[in-house]
């Protein structure tokens, strides 16, 4: 069947100029070279481009899809590139003008969304990868793997862009996901060459800009609606979780090179290209990152293997290989636009930490997060990417907004952990200095903290002795903390052993008495964390408990007690920074306390001084998402092992060389 446009569509189209409607005449009784021909006149067309719909639709309904590649068909498929192309060119040529894209947009693609489709899933099926092609194409047939993409990706990405129909259509079906994804796949593997455009010769930030738009659309499908992607999708066409998640990382590690990798501007300004192109690369990065962090969010997600195979290490390699370009302002009025700006550019960095803000509140072991955060350049990061003289800051704002301020604000709350303090002090605390003063200020705080808890664990009283010393009073033997020979006490989950034998004699001396009240120490929870840093913890609460009597003695005042029998206690709350201090009646802490914490029994078993401001302490620690509340570890050990912190009046007495890492 011929082409058929209807009357009024023939009328319109009589405003072309005349050489123009010959050749669409010839499209339309079939002639490949003429519809070629008037897909490559629409730039010059400029803004009657719309009136050519009708002819590019017709094309594409006037025959049937192939169900494969043959001689017979080459003019059907090179009917149906020029016209997905000359589509796909109208809409392109939009821009950004969301007043006019939105209707022509959807007279283009979406009124016409069941015919578009088929032809791009077969142009994606038999064109995609390159490698997938049949080895010789039939005479007469030209569809380069740019042109595929092209045809198989834009009339998604302009639906997307200009209408709510395409956002809801890329979050709500699966079959457009797949078709999505299997694409994503399928760029991710691309060279440069594969992509090269023939009409744009030497365009070098072609496939990085083909990546910055996949990233920007599989951001859309991961949008938090109630219909949001199945991460099953994904996996499947990627074959498998891991693949998955490694795509993810590759994306974010490719982003990140095109955009260092691309020649620095004469011109900060839109009219650049070179500018142009790395503002929109930077931001596909920050979708980029974005979709990961949504990829391991979901229900089915992978959180926690993209922590393994290194996406913390990705994202701040990103924000230290290109945090200087970024940041460098233009001094003209580029600087403060909304897509291309300083702002828009920052955004990046703040989306990058706040994927480690994220991880380091929801990952299983968020202390390793942190450790690994800092050892990759976490400190640094920070302070040389604050704001700067040309972004005109409000400063009183930045405490709500500013991801690197958040991120800064949260990190000594896990200076109680041994393993973020021992990578804090090897890696040094020198003086650092930044230009942003209110960063700079906040940095000082996290410098004290710093300085003080790596001080609590560099002392022996910080280390954790009962993993590397038989605990049997009658025995010295040391072995190796990783030494799997050793016997671990069930019940306590803190004491080791050399021998069954002194397991034993362990018990008989008086373990037996300190059992729970050490199981109690970690919250009743074997939290590995909370077992190696127990004694930092112990010499943290002894710290605040002297540094800070006077307020302690001030808060038991105010406690309401419910009977004579009643006692008080005070919560040393380290999940916060600065360390909060909250005073409750036993019996009322137990209400609020939460399901991690310690037995009621053990802390009334414990008698204190008739002149001690307080009658118990607890201390609160979290990790990740989970909150613990434990049993005054300063008293467990104390109690168990003849542990003391060495603090007294707020101040460390003991003379002891530095313990050694064991």
């Amino acid at each position: 069947m011929a082409p058929r446009i209807n009357a009024r569509d023939r009328e319109a189209l009589r405003a072309l100029p005349r050489l123009m409607q010959r050749k669409i005449d010839g499209a339309l009784r079939g002639s490949v070279e003429d519809l070629r021909d008037v897909v490559g006149s629409l730039n010059q067309l400029k803004d009657v481009t719309p009136l050519l719909l009708p002819v590019f639709h017709a094309q594409l309904e006037a025959y049937p899809i192939p169900d494969r590649i043959s001689p017979d068909v080459v003019p059907v498929i090179m009917l149906a590139k020029w016209s997905m192309g000359g589509i796909v060119q109208i809409c392109h040529n939009l821009g950004s003008n969301i007043s006019i894209g939105e209707r022509i947009v959807h007279d283009a693609v979406a009124s016409k969304w069941e015919m578009l489709f088929p032809w791009m899933q077969f142009f994606s099926n038999n064109f995609l990868p390159p490698s997938q092609r049949p080895a010789a194409l039939p005479h007469g047939l030209s569809v380069s793997t740019y042109e595929a993409l092209r045809i198989t990706i834009h009339p998604l990405s302009t639906l997307c862009q200009f209408t709510t129909i395409g956002r809801q259509l890329m979050r709500t079906n699966p079959t457009v996901q797949a078709f999505f994804f299997r694409a994503w796949v399928i760029v991710d593997g691309l060279k440069s060459d594969d992509v090269a455009d023939p009409l744009r010769e030497g365009d070098k930030n072609l496939s990085a800009l083909i990546r910055a738009n996949m990233c920007s659309l599989s951001v859309i499908c991961m949008e938090d609606t109630p219909a949001s992607l199945p991460v099953s999708i994904i996996s499947s066409v990627a074959g498998g979780t891991l693949p998955m998640a490694s795509l993810a990382l590759r994306y974010i590690r490719r982003m990140t090179k095109e955009v260092s990798n691309m020649p620095e501007p004469r011109l900060r300004a839109r009219e650049n290209v070179d500018f142009s192109s790395m503002t929109v690369c930077a931001t596909g990065l920050a979708q980029a990152i974005l979709f990961m962090q949504s990829l391991g969010d979901r229900e089915g997600g992978c959180h926690e293997l993209l922590l393994q195979i290194g996406s913390i290490r990705t994202v701040l390699s990103a924000i230290t290989t290109l945090w200087e370009r970024l940041l460098t302002p233009a001094w003209n009025s580029s600087d403060n636009e909304p897509d291309i700006g300083l702002a828009a550019r920052r955004r990046v960095l703040y989306i990058a930490y706040r994927y480690i803000g994220y991880s380091m509140n929801c990952a299983n072991d968020s202390a390793l997060v942190i450790s690994q955060a800092i050892q990759h350049g976490l400190l640094e990061c920070l302070l040389r990417t604050g704001s700067s003289p040309a972004e005109h800051v409000d400063n009183t704002k930045r405490f709500e907004d500013d991801h690197d301020i958040q991120l800064l604000k949260e990190l000594p709350r896990f200076f109680v952990f041994s393993k973020v303090l021992r990578r804090l002090d090897r890696l040094g605390l020198e003086e650092r200095a930044s230009q942003d003063p209110v960063l700079w200020e906040l940095w000082q705080a996290v410098d004290s903290a710093a300085r003080t808890f790596t001080n609590f664990h560099e002392l022996p009283e910080g280390a954790p002795f009962y993993r590397y010393q038989c605990c049997s009073p009658k025995c010295s033997l040391n072995f190796s903390e990783d030494d799997v020979t050793a016997y671990r006490c069930s019940g306590c989950m803190l004491t080791r052993y050399c021998s069954k034998y002194c397991q034993k004699e362990a018990w008989e001396s008086g373990h037996r008495v300190h059992c729970r009240m050490l199981r109690s120490a970690l919250g009743n929870q074997d939290v590995r964390e909370i077992r190696k840093s127990l004694p930092v913890i112990a010499m943290i609460e002894s710290w605040i408990c002297e540094e800070r009597v006077n307020e302690i003695r001030a808060l038991d005042k105010d406690v309401v007690k419910t009977s004579e029998n009643d006692r008080s206690i005070v919560e040393v709350d380290l999940t916060v920074y600065p360390i909060e201090l909250n005073m409750y009646s036993l019996r009322d802490y137990f209400l609020v306390s939460g399901s991690h914490t310690f037995e009621r029994e053990v802390a009334e078993s414990i008698t204190t001084s008739e002149d001690s401001p307080y009658d118990l302490v607890a201390v609160k620690v979290r990790l990740g998402r989970e909150y613990y509340s434990l049993f005054s570890p300063a008293t467990a050990l104390g109690v168990a092992f003849g542990w003391t912190s060495g603090i007294q009046g707020g101040r460390y007495i003991h003379e002891h060389p530095r313990t050694p890492d064991p």
